[in-house]
């Protein structure tokens, strides 16, 4: 009677459980189908919009990087300087002629210090004459010819750095005058136009980045509910887990009740009652559970397709205010930078050579100095020689006139050796200022390199709308990607009205068939012990365990379905 009830017989509606069991099964499979195919959709829609982050990322740090704004300053550095250019070119100049000046103020001395030395040196033949081969006298002019050697050396020395210098300074003039006609072209309106262009640079770049930042946000929060919808459809597994757990405790039941022959009719009943009872409850709780948790689900789905739109929308707003802005901005630049490019290409020259003619300036200077000291050393010498020939002609009496006056002429020529030693010790000084002021416009030079410093920022530019160009380029397509996969995702999930109507009505059918609870007697059948054994080994959900509970039979079975199984899963907990 019992085993024809679950096999064959009709439960009240018409069906039978055997049918209920085959409806439960194939329900639970098409769950699991539509669910797992709506987790690969939305893994796929996880993807694209991870893409998409870390592309728009990448954008907001190429952005934000310290590159473009050094590049920025440099722009502004320059315009700057280019500003300054005129009063810089006019110091330069001013240092120029100065050297100039002073190598051509010194050839005047140099030349009497060359003939005084000849003077010097005929004095020395004199002495030799009147000393008539004396040893002391002839030893004094040998020794003076060896300073004045020294001299003339020291002094042709450095007439020919003074050649030298003076080449370079007509190449830094010719230099100055066609970076002077460049500027009579572009100042001051190129500079300032440099300037304003990079405020709007750095403005774009700041607007560029701004939108980067808000699509990403976007985006992110899109990614972060993907994530938190592919968590939730766990709900499907989960309901495709209790449905067989179900459609199982119906196969033990029927097999219980198929070998349970030598039980009394009435202990058969209490088996089946309390079985399909706790069976229904399970069947029913799982798919109220399923139900609420899918439209939940959906609705979360339906939220992030206008996330999707937004996207599209700050895509949009950016194209039609940002793409225009970027291409003026680039075109704008451009212009700037080539006009510029002449000035900074004669500036940049001009600068080389102010930096080796101010360091041969200064080597110049050095080399004078020393060659100054060098002669005054010859003079101090001379002088001191000529002092002790004129002691010795004055013991020697009347034959030591002669000599005597010849020294009195060396001691004359050495004084004027002398003035004209600190002739040419002012134009040094007139040398070391100028190499100061030349090595000082050098080194303002080295601070900005113009020609590269605009192309880099030229680049920087370009870089940073390529980079959000492409990272746009696919937003179309993916944004509709992700809504397409949504709506069918949506689909999938929220099966209610298609299936809705087969899950409530076999699990009617189940519980129908189960009727009340009724109390159980004092005298229960073992086989219903281990029925409902079976069953709780079977469970994975906390959820199982607690309806099992409200069934179970002693204290100490109700303690043992509180204890989770070894594989138990809790993923039916905290999902939403």
């Amino acid at each position: 009677m019992y085993i024809s009830r679950i096999a064959e017989g009709p439960a009240e509606g018409g069906a039978s459980l055997a049918n209920v069991q085959v409806t439960l099964a194939a329900l639970a499979s098409g769950l699991d189908a539509r669910f797992v195919e709506a987790g690969g959709a939305l893994a796929q829609a996880y993807q694209i919009v991870e893409t998409l982050v870390k592309s728009l990322e990448g954008v907001t740090s190429a952005l934000d990087r310290e590159a473009a704004e050094a590049a920025v300053q440099d722009m502004r550095a320059i315009a700057d300087r280019l500003t300054r250019l005129p009063a810089m070119q006019a110091r330069r100049q001013a240092a120029l002629a100065t050297i100039s000046g002073s190598g051509e103020a010194l050839r005047a001395p140099m030349g009497q210090f060359h003939r005084t030395l000849r003077f010097l040196r005929i004095c020395g033949l004199n002495i030799k004459v009147a000393a008539a081969g004396a040893a002391e006298f002839s030893g004094f002019a040998d020794t003076m010819f060896e300073k004045i050697d020294v001299a003339e050396a020291q002094m042709s020395s450095f007439g020919h750095e003074i050649d030298g210098l003076s080449s370079g300074i007509s190449e830094a003039l010719a230099a100055e005058k066609l970076l002077a006609a460049e500027c009579t072209r572009v100042i001051p309106e190129v500079p300032l136009r440099l300037d304003r262009d990079a405020l709007a640079l750095q403005e774009h770049q700041a607007g560029l980045g701004e939108l980067a930042a808000r699509i990403a946000q976007v985006a992110r929060d899109i990614r972060t509910k993907l994530a938190t919808a592919l968590g939730a459809l766990q709900i499907g597994d989960i309901t495709r887990q209790r449905l067989e757990h179900v459609v199982a405790g119906l196969s033990t039941l029927e097999a219980a009740i198929r070998e349970g022959g030598e039980l009394e009719p009435e202990e058969l009943k209490v088996i089946e009652d309390h079985t399909l009872a706790l069976l229904a409850a399970q069947a029913s709780d799982a798919v109220e559970d399923f139900r609420s948790q899918a439209r939940i689900l959906a609705q979360s789905l339906r939220a992030i397709g206008p996330q999707a739109t937004a996207l599209l929308a700050l895509k949009d707003a950016g194209s039609a205010q940002g793409a225009g802005e970027g291409d003026n901005v680039l075109h704008v630049l451009e212009r700037s930078i080539e006009e510029v490019r002449s000035v900074t290409g004669r500036l940049q020259e001009a600068d080389e050579l102010s930096d080796r003619l101010g360091t041969a300036t200064s080597s110049t200077a050095e080399s004078l100095g020393r060659r100054i000291a060098a002669v005054q050393r010859v003079k101090n010498d001379v002088q001191q020689m000529a002092w002790n020939t004129d002691l010795r002609c004055r013991r020697m009496g009347d034959e030591g006139r002669g000599l005597a006056m010849i020294a009195t002429e060396i001691r004359n020529f050495s004084n004027h050796l002398e003035m004209l030693t600190n002739g040419i010790a002012g134009a040094f000084q007139q040398l070391v200022d100028a190499a100061a002021e030349m090595r000082a416009q050098a080194e303002e030079a080295g601070k900005v390199d113009a020609g590269r410093a605009l192309t880099a920022s030229l680049d920087c530019v370009r870089d940073g709308g390529k980079r959000m160009d492409e990272s746009m380029s696919g937003l179309d397509r993916d944004a509709a990607a992700v809504g397409d996969i949504l709506r069918q995702t949506t689909e999938n999930v929220d099966c209610d009205a298609e299936i809705g109507d087969a899950l409530r009505e076999a699990v009617l059918q189940l519980t129908v068939a189960a009727g009340e609870q009724a109390p159980l007697p004092e005298s229960l059948p073992v086989a219903l012990g281990t029925v409902l054994g079976t069953i709780h080994a079977s469970y994975t959900m906390v959820s199982e365990r607690e309806i099992h509970k409200r069934f179970a039979l002693t204290s100490g079975e109700a303690e043992a379905a509180e204890a989770p199984a070894p594989d138990d899963d809790d993923d039916d907990d905290g999902l939403f």
